[in-house]
C-alpha cells in the first residue's frame, strides 16, 4: 500500500493506492499502514510523483529518479566536462558505505573519467540544493557547477509595468482645459498687451 504521509497524519484525505487493485479511502489507507510490518520511506516530487528519495532503503536508483536526473544534469556534472548524462554514472556523491542515501540531493552524473577522479582523487562535491554542486579539488578551490535545467518550481512573474502617460503635444497646450484652445479675437476695449 502506497499512503501519502499527510494521509496517514490525518492531516489530508489524499487517497492510498493498493498495488494491484487501484486506489483506496484514506481510511482504508491508513487501517492498512498501521497493520503493516515495516514501511519504505518514499519522497516524491508533489507534481509529478517521481520518487526524489529513497534514503537508505536501497541502494539501487529507481528508473523514475534516474529520468529526473538525466533532466537535471544532462550532462556530466563535473567542472568544465559536457559528456551526456546519457552516457555517464548515475553516482552518490557521499558514498553508500559512509551514510550516503539514494536520494536527489546525494546523485548527480559522472562521466567514467570523472567518476574515478571523484572516487580515487580528494576532489569532492557537495550538494547546494536546486542540483546545483560545489566541487572542492584537492589544492582547495571551490566551482559551482549549476545544473543543465532549472528544477526549481517558477517563480511568481512580476506584474506588468504601468503602461506610459499619454504623449503630451506640447504644441498644444491649453492652460485651460475647459474651454476651448481658439485664440480670443481682438477686443477693441481691451488694451493690449504690448
Amino acid at each position: 500500500v502506497t499512503v501519502p504521509v499527510l494521509t496517514l497524519l490525518g492531516k489530508s484525505e489524499e487517497p492510498g493506492y493498493l498495488a494491484g487493485y487501484g486506489p483506496i479511502d484514506p481510511d482504508t489507507a491508513r487501517r492498512l499502514a498501521a497493520g503493516a510490518p515495516s514501511f519504505t520511506r518514499l519522497l516524491t516530487h508533489p507534481e509529478t510523483g517521481v520518487v526524489l528519495s529513497m534514503g537508505r532503503d536501497t541502494y539501487k536508483v529507481p528508473v523514475a529518479l534516474k529520468k529526473w536526473l538525466e533532466v537535471r544534469d544532462e550532462t556530466c556534472t563535473f567542472p568544465g566536462c559536457r559528456r551526456s548524462a546519457k552516457r555517464s554514472d548515475v553516482d552518490q556523491s557521499v558514498e553508500w558505505q559512509h551514510g550516503g542515501q539514494t536520494d536527489a540531493m546525494n546523485l548527480a552524473h559522472l562521466c567514467p573519467y570523472h567518476h574515478a577522479v571523484k572516487s580515487y582523487t580528494r576532489w569532492t562535491p557537495r550538494h547546494l540544493g536546486d542540483g546545483r554542486i560545489e566541487w572542492t579539488s584537492p589544492a582547495g578551490y571551490r566551482y559551482i557547477v549549476e545544473p543543465s535545467a532549472d528544477m526549481r518550481p517558477p517563480k511568481h512573474p512580476k506584474p506588468a509595468p504601468k503602461p506610459p502617460a499619454p504623449a503630451v503635444d506640447v504644441w498644444n497646450l491649453n492652460p485651460k482645459p475647459n474651454e476651448p484652445n481658439d485664440p480670443e479675437p481682438n477686443d477693441p476695449d481691451k488694451p493690449s498687451p504690448f
